[in-house]
Order: C-alpha cells, then structure tokens, then sequence
C-alpha cells in the first residue's frame, strides 16, 4: 500500500507551511501536538520538505519499530528509512550485541556523514529509541579514519589491505554472505560492508585494483560495476585500538578465574584483545577505547531536524534507564575502572538544546497548545449515543 499522495492535504494547509516557516527561519524548538496516531503521518509530511536529515526519537524500542514500518508506506520508497537500533545486551552487561544491530547503526552513521549525503539526492530519515540514542559510539574523527575509498587504478598490497580490514572489525570466511565478513581468491578479495545493499568484489591485477564490483551474495553472481566504493568499519568498536587495552587490564585479567575454570567469564577477552582481531564481545570494551562521550547526535549535521515522539517521556525513560544501568553495574563483573558505557539525560538534554528540535507530543511543562493541535485532533466523541451521532 503506498499513501503518498496523502501526504499533499497536509502539505498544502496554511498552518503547516507556516510550521514550516518558523523552523526554517527560527530554528527555535517547537511543539506541534500531534496525536500519536497520526506522528508517523505529519513525520512523513515533513521528510518531504525537510531539506536536511530528521532523527525521529522515541522512548520505546517497540514504538521505534512500530514508527519504522510505517515511513515507507506513506512515503513509497522517496526517502531512505534507517533504523538506529539498541544493541541486545543491557548497558555493563558482557553479551554480543547482534549482527543486525550492529550492522543497522554502521549503516545509519555511515548515512550521515557530510560526504556521504552529497552522494545522496534525498536526506535520510533515522528512527531510534532512548536507550539506542543513550548508548555511546564511535567518535567521527575515528570512523572517518577508519573508512576506506577504493578505485580502479589505485594500488594495494593485497596483505596490507587485508590487515586494514581485521583492524576495522571484518572478520575472514571462506565464504562472503554476511555484512562485516571478507574472503580472498587468490587475486580476489570479496567483502561485506554493512553500509552497502551487496558485497563487493574486488579484482586486482597484481597490486593494482582493476575492477569493483558488486554480487548477490545467495548466488555470487555479479550484480553492478562500480566505479568507486566505499568500506566503512564493520563495528563501533574497532580492534586496531584494543591492544593497549590489553595491556591496561592485564592486571585485572590475571585476577580472574582462568578461561578453562570459567567458560562464560571475562578472562577469554585478554587474548582477543592483545590479538586485536574482532570477537563477539569486544563492544563491552567499547567506552574504553573512546574518551569522548558521543551519541547519534553528535553524527547529525547542523541543519538536521530532531523530532522528539514525546520529550516528557523520553526524560523518564532515559532516568529509569540510568537507574537500571546502575543497579546492573553493581552486580556485574566488572573492572573498578569501567566507563560509563550511556549518556545520561543532562547530557542528552545539552545536546538537544544545541539544536533544532520539533516536539510531536504536548508542550506540559509550558502548558501551551501545538502548533499542528487545532490541525490534526480527534472529531466529538459519542460513547454509542446512536442518536447523538445520527
């Protein structure tokens, strides 16, 4: 079902031109009161006019999930839709987090990039939840870095790159099906990265690079040539920084039951992460590698539009999150030193006021009517009175 064209009663109205107005000419926050039926209907709206990327924040993961689904049908496939997700463990708790989500947030920082989005012709949309938007990542200095840009002509030691790669998080297979996997063939490397739709192989004469292309991976056959390409790192945490780390904690590893009395503890990690290779957990060791503290927001450009679902219940649910994070961090196996792994709500909140933020909720704490509220409200209500509604 595509509901596109619905979208142009609302464009059309005088008072959400005017919202228009006040956000492209103020960059004041605003609050629209907005149903929440009708959020995903009036965020669709403005991705058709919003010149720049919007990050929709909601406080639930279901309701993020729920927001997701419902962008490409009313806007049929225009703009692309990424969804940020929360890595599956709990923050302090030493889980994998999760080929899909890690591959999810990759693609959505990659997205936001400057030089990326001029490759773009339309903004992105990013749909994410408290706890995503909570969880710290890799700074962009970093990921910059740690992104290659490869062409026909240039030239690699075939040794050299793939070495790049194991430091960028890409783990060797005999075979390239999944994102964040590589393979080599003699005079042919292929590799998933999780910000491209299919891999890519990449066919070199000696040293020299002398095709790109990409290949359905169910069938390997070829599926485009291109003329460049890009490799994001295929993690937030990327093995070529955790050797220091080894060695900073060697000292609490050697405290810990050996690996052979303990299957599930921590002491396996010593050897991952002097080896600097990834592993299922090397994302718990994320907050050490990285002393800033950085968010999705930070990935944002300075025109990007914030939608807030409700900023009330996102403050409280990014409290009651900092409250859970901190019974968890008391219970687990942790270094004394381990950092806090999340922002907490002061400074998301900063972060906030430093940029354009439309509200879809209520404005409670100010008491004043949204901008969109006489524009998108429920008709009377009857209770089954047959006759009053005849």
């Amino acid at each position: 079902m595509r509901l596109t064209g619905i979208l142009d009663v609302l464009r059309d109205t005088q008072t959400y031109r005017a919202v228009l107005r006040q956000l492209r000419d103020s960059g004041d926050s605003l609050s629209l009161g907005v149903l929440r039926a009708a959020r995903p209907f009036v965020l669709s709206a403005l991705a058709r006019d919003w010149p720049a990327p919007i990050i929709y924040v909601t406080a639930r993961i279901d309701r993020a999930y729920n927001v997701s689904e419902q962008i490409p049908v009313w806007l049929g496939g225009i703009s692309p839709v990424h969804r940020f997700a929360e890595p599956a463990p709990f923050f302090y708790e030493r889980s994998a987090w999760g080929d899909q989500a890690i591959r999810s947030r990759i693609e959505t920082l990659a997205a936001l990039l400057p030089e990326e989005s001029e490759l773009r012709p339309v903004p992105p949309i990013i749909i994410t939840s408290a706890r995503a938007l909570m969880q710290r990542t890799m700074p962009i200095p970093q990921f910059r870095d740690h992104t290659l840009r490869l062409a026909p002509g240039q030239r690699w030691k075939l040794d050299s790159l793939i070495e790049r790669w194991l430091g960028m998080g890409y783990e060797p297979e005999t075979i390239v099906v999944e994102a964040g996997t590589f393979t080599r063939r003699g005079g042919i490397l292929d590799i998933f990265p999780p910000a491209m739709e299919f891999p890519l192989r990449i066919e070199f004469f000696d040293d020299e690079i002398d095709s790109l292309r990409t290949f359905d991976p169910s069938s390997q056959r070829s599926v485009g040539r291109l003329n460049q390409a890009v490799i994001t790192p295929a993690r937030e945490a990327l093995p070529a920084l955790t050797p220091p780390l080894a060695a900073r904690l060697a000292g609490w590893f050697a405290q810990l039951p050996s690996a052979d009395s303990d299957m599930t503890g921590p002491q396996a990690d010593a050897e991952a992460l002097a080896s600097g290779t990834a592993f299922p957990f090397i994302e718990h060791y994320l907050p050490y590698l990285y002393e800033q503290r950085v968010s999705l927001l930070d990935y944002a450009p300075a025109d990007a539009l914030i939608v807030v679902e409700d900023m009330g219940e996102l403050r409280d649910t990014v409290r009651g999150l900092e409250d859970a994070a901190l019974s968890a961090r008391s219970t687990g196996l942790l270094a004394p030193d381990h950092p806090q792994p999340y922002l907490d709500w002061e400074t998301l909140e900063t972060a906030l006021a430093e940029r354009r933020v439309v509200t879809m909720g209520f404005d409670a704490e100010h008491d004043t009517e949204g901008a969109l509220q006489g524009l998108l409200a429920p008709e009377k209500r009857f209770g089954g009175q047959i006759k009053q509604f005849l």
